[in-house]
């Protein structure tokens, strides 16, 4: 699938990445490995994350995550999985995936770039 701008689809979902975008300071950290890459939650996020699932037509039995990489990391994701980058692009495969765009990706995505957050939407 090509990307896509969150407001082609719907103002919505720009809407609640900007509200993700704001939440970020705030999120709780719920894992950090040795590497530097994090794993966040919390009811609010959750809230955010199932609206956006719903906003862009996403299945609501697939499961949502924000994730921070802080070195170039390759997914272990299974065959689908939708990435949304959160406060700037990131590098996805060798292209860049812009803030404010979405892509559902189908092969083991590499997400490279220090300081990359993006919202993961996968099935369970």
């Amino acid at each position: 699938m090509e990307p896509r701008r969150l407001d082609d689809v719907t103002d919505v979902a720009e809407g609640i990445r900007t509200e993700i975008k704001v939440l970020l300071p705030q999120v709780t950290t719920i894992e950090e490995d040795e590497k530097g890459n994090k794993k966040y939650g919390g009811d609010v996020l959750l809230m955010l994350i199932s609206r956006m699932k719903t906003a862009l037509g996403i299945d609501e039995n697939w499961d949502g995550r924000l994730r921070h990489w802080k070195i170039p990391t390759k997914l272990n994701l299974p065959n689908s999985a939708y990435l949304i980058p959160i406060p700037k692009g990131i590098e996805v495969n060798g292209w860049l995936l812009k803030e404010g765009w979405f892509v559902q990706v189908n092969v083991d995505p590499v997400v490279v770039g220090a300081g990359t957050t993006t919202l993961v939407v996968a099935p369970r």
